[in-house]
């Protein structure tokens, strides 16, 4: 007869500490050993921001990234793609208001020829007029893409809306048609050569990496990289007015609905609270938001409110789409449940901290998790211990603090609205005067 195993009560959960290393060339290592990860995941941070690009250049940052592994001077073509398929390894890239990051997926066996093949592209990316001239088809068309999906439109108005106007962050990350059709291969290189370099750049490796001295990869790898850059401070975010905007799909028979607010970054004290009172609200099932907009009066297949913090402040989003007559009615209660007359009650705090703490070992159950929580503190310029300061800081929010911190930063007379629907249909019940779809 088997004897039953015991069940113990799991320790306590930590997000784990990299070993850092410096090397002289300006790049820092964060290495995360994560043992039974067997596929590694491999970042690069660099301190590379959107306003980086000039002004009638924008979308070249974005075409950098992503033409890195589009061949290099040493394996053109298809033949780097062919060399990292070869060992079951991934590229991607991208760029944000903060930094850019450029990562390499590959199974934990390949790693050193995956870190060689990584930095090649890095350092001597091939940039072939026909390589760049598809990829700036392939944005054009995403633009084009972008105009005809609601939900993503909406989105994107409401944060363009949010952010001041004239600010980077208030238009496309991958830049517009009149400046991405502009671009060129030798405006790419340029790019890369004048903010590609190893200085203050932060490598991020996170996987099984057991038998493998990573420093020493890592030097061999990118030791020889050293190539002097221009460097450039990201710009604060600053918040704009708040507008009530209805935009005109014409004939639409639902409405993408939008309401925001300017936020707070992670260094904020009052940000673990935030966190709390943001997922009672709006931040899962059993929300405010979700229980009233979707299950008591049928408005809305889904509802939610995000948090996405900056390098300094965010942006606050609720987000829902209603058949256009519910469109009113919807606005009304939302504005009404955010303007939490009552309080935030212990058992909304405790569902809230027991998803964001007690979710966290699963939500961290992976290579790719672990790495992407990293890079995210790198780019923001933020030290790797602030996970586990920020869990720990949740776990002692009250319903008094949740609900200070949620009308301090939200005021629901302040929020900026976006309506994307029917203006014909819309204009009177929301007194707003359609506009069009503007051509990003």
């Amino acid at each position: 007869m088997k004897t039953r195993p015991e069940v113990r009560r799991s320790g306590a959960w930590q997000f784990p500490t990299p070993a850092v290393t410096e090397f002289d060339n300006g790049l820092t290592l964060w290495s995360y050993d994560l043992p039974g990860q067997y596929v590694v995941s491999a970042t690069v941070v660099l301190p590379v921001p959107l306003t980086a690009e000039p002004v009638t250049e924008e979308g070249v940052a974005t075409l950098a990234v992503r033409a890195l592994d589009e061949g290099t001077l040493a394996h053109p073509g298809f033949a780097y793609a062919a060399e990292l398929e070869a060992i079951g390894a991934q590229y991607s890239g991208w760029v944000s208001s903060a930094a850019t990051a450029t990562q390499l997926e590959v199974p934990a066996q390949w790693l050193p020829t995956g870190l060689t093949l990584f930095a090649e592209a890095l350092t001597s990316p091939a940039f072939d007029p026909a390589d760049i001239d598809r990829l700036i088809a392939n944005r054009l068309a995403e633009l084009t893409q972008l105009q005809a999906s609601g939900r993503q439109l909406a989105s994107w108005l409401i944060r363009s809306t949010i952010v001041a106007a004239g600010q980077r962050a208030a238009r496309p990350v991958g830049g517009s048609h009149a400046t991405v059709a502009a671009l060129s291969a030798p405006a790419v290189r340029a790019f890369h050569d004048r903010h590609y370099g190893p200085d203050q750049a932060i490598l991020v490796v996170a996987g099984d990496l057991s038998g493998y001295d990573l420093p020493a990869l890592a030097e061999t790898a990118f030791g020889d990289w050293r190539r002097p850059v221009e460097r450039l401070t990201a710009d604060l975010i600053q918040p704009g007015q708040p507008q009530q905007r209805l935009v005109n799909r014409p004939s639409a028979v639902q409405s993408d609905i939008r309401l925001g607010w300017f936020g707070l970054d992670r260094q904020d004290p009052r940000f673990p609270a935030f966190q709390v009172a943001a997922m009672a609200m709006g931040g899962g099932f059993s929300s405010r938001l979700n229980q009233v907009l979707r299950e008591t009066h049928g408005w809305t297949y889904d509802v939610s409110l995000s948090n996405r913090p900056f390098q300094r402040g965010g942006y606050v989003s609720l987000a829902a789409s209603t058949q256009t007559g519910h469109t009113r009615d919807l606005i009304d209660e939302a504005r009404r449940l955010i303007r939490l007359d009552d309080t935030f009650t212990q058992a909304e705090v405790d569902d809230a901290i027991g998803f964001l703490v007690s979710a966290a070992p699963l939500s961290y159950a992976t290579a790719d998790a672990v790495a992407g929580q990293a890079v995210s503190l790198a780019s923001h310029g933020l030290d790797h211990g602030l996970v586990n300061d920020l869990f720990r800081s949740i776990a002692e929010v009250t319903p008094e603090t949740a609900t200070e911190v949620w009308r301090s930063v939200i005021d629901p007379d302040q929020a900026s609205l976006v309506v994307l629907g029917d203006g014909e249909a819309l204009a009177e019940p929301l007194g707003l005067t359609p506009e069009p779809i503007p051509v990003l």
